[in-house]
This record gives C-alpha cells, structure tokens and sequence, in this order.
C-alpha cells in the first residue's frame, strides 16, 4: 500500500506536520538497516529531529545514490517513491538474521566475539546463523564495570529490532545494547 505525504518532511524547508512524519519514519523503520534503513530504528514519534533526518540522508545516499543528500522527503518525490518501493508493505521489519561475519561490539566499541555452540543453519551470506544460545564474550572493554558477556531478548514490538543484545558486566549488571553490523 503506498504511503502518501501532504507536504515535504526534513531539512531544507521541510514543513513537518506530524502526520507526515510519522509516515516517513514508518516507512524508514520498515526498510532493512543493509539496504539504508535506520539502525536502531528511529521513534515513531511524529518529530523531525535530527535522527530522522540523518535516516533521510542515509537513505538517500544507499538507495538514490545522491553523494550530498538533501535529508528531506517531498510528496510525489524519488525519496518517497523509493520508500514506498522498499518499506511500504505493512508489516514487520524484516528481522537481521545474525551470523558468524557480522560484526558486534558492546557499546564502548569492544569487539564481541561468538562461539556457535552445535553446527548452525547457514545465512543468506553463507556464514553460519548465530542463536541465542550461543556463547558470547566482549574482550577488551573500556568501561569502568566492563561489559564481559551478551544476553539477548527478543522484543515484542515488531517495530523495534528482532535482535537485541544487551551487555553484561561479571556481576550480572546491564551496561547497554550491542551494536549489530549484519554482514
């Protein structure tokens, strides 16, 4: 179904009714993060800060191939269109399907090393699916209570990221989401 917008959404003269942007940050948060999709993906919140814009213009740069994007969505214009080309079916986000290639690190920029613990299904990249149940150390993190392992929850809300890891300290104390590149 495509989403339409009565008046531009972003900087450079974007107007940014509410409704509008809500509309763009929808269809934004329901492309996936590999092909220009906001990582993590962005409130729906009906604001246009800073954030969304940033998700316009990485959108832009990724899908319209424009090297200086201009960060707004007009109606009837190439962004819109190719947003409602990519994220305009209703639905859940596509969920990123984790492996061993992609890259995690823990909020302080600590790589996050995976250790499949039974031989795995393979990803659309060919590498083998990580799962949950598998072992995951962060080596060499900066903070002063240093993030040491990862455990993860799935979200309920379809809008908001499928995988999501949080890392622990030794004493079992949450210190913040990992970051997720999917390879």
């Amino acid at each position: 179904m495509t989403q339409n917008i009565a008046a531009s959404v972003g900087r450079l003269g974007g107007l940014n009714r509410p409704p509008d942007v809500k509309v763009v940050q929808e269809l934004l948060n329901r492309v996936p993060s590999a092909a220009g999709g906001p990582y993590p993906l962005l409130a729906v919140d009906s604001v246009c800060g800073p954030r969304t814009v940033e998700a316009i213009q990485k959108f832009q740069v990724q899908q319209l191939g424009w090297g200086k994007a201009d960060g707004r969505v007009d109606p009837n214009g190439p962004t819109l269109q190719k947003l409602n080309e990519l994220g305009g079916m209703p639905g859940p986000v596509q969920p990123k399907v984790l492996t061993t290639a992609s890259s995690l690190a823990c909020p302080h920029a600590a790589p996050v090393v995976a250790t499949p613990q039974r031989p795995q299904s393979l990803g659309p990249n060919g590498a083998p699916v990580l799962r949950a149940s598998d072992t995951f150390k962060v080596v060499g993190c900066i903070h002063p209570f240093r993030c040491t392992s990862v455990n993860w929850v799935l979200a309920s809300d379809p809008l908001v990221e499928s995988n999501v890891g949080i890392c622990m300290s030794a004493a079992g104390a949450p210190l913040g989401k990992v970051r997720i590149s999917v390879a």
